[in-house]
């Protein structure tokens, strides 16, 4: 039996004064003249014996919740694209915010050559880059070509991209550098390229 019209006189149920917090906004719990609960909105005329559902807060954007005039129950509509559905629709995650550009490939270290070396002289020459500049081990690294070949290779690993290595050939110390430290190093050592 559902409640067409209000009875007269309806009355407000106090002990359903809790349920005014989870109705929808201007229904109301009220008691008809036989005691039995019943569920009213005086602004739309609307009645029903089944609480309303209250409508979710977090409806997608174009969505409102509606009270079915015949049975009471809460819809859903979409007026923009004309959907309806009795279950709330879903808000949709934001799609994950767009890549950025790709990041810039990291510019390889410039490459180490025989071209790119600097004689220092023979032993007794070290005040000139002793705790400026590092020496390969002398017993590991006696020759310019190999120690190139190695830094090339990334098997000998100097990241401030020049270093020393003394030929034990040519019985002198030689400054090595990359192609793009060349500045640096001579304006650390003090040199002249010419």
């Amino acid at each position: 039996l559902a409640p067409a019209q209000q009875p007269r006189g309806p009355r407000w149920c106090p002990k359903l004064k809790e349920m005014a917090g989870v109705l929808p906004p201007g229904w109301g719990a009220y008691q008809d003249d036989e005691g039995r609960t019943y569920y009213a909105n005086p602004e739309t005329g609307e009645t029903s014996w089944e609480p309303p559902a209250p409508p979710p807060s977090d409806l997608p954007d174009g969505w409102t919740a509606h009270q079915d005039p015949e049975t009471g129950r809460t819809f859903y509509a979409n007026v923009a694209t004309g959907e309806s559905s009795w279950e709330p629709p879903v808000v949709e995650a934001a799609p994950p915010p767009a890549p950025g550009p790709p990041p810039e490939p990291e510019k390889p270290p410039g490459r180490w050559s025989v071209d790119f070396t600097y004689t220092i002289g023979p032993e007794g020459n070290e005040g000139i880059f002793d705790g400026k500049v590092q020496l390969l081990d002398r017993h590991v690294y006696n020759s310019v070509s190999a120690a190139v070949n190695n830094l090339n290779d990334g098997l000998i690993v100097v990241p401030e991209g020049y270093c020393v290595v003394f030929s034990g050939s040519k019985q002198n110390y030689y400054l090595l550098w990359r192609e793009d430290k060349e500045a640096e190093v001579f304006s650390l050592l003090g040199l002249s390229d010419q």
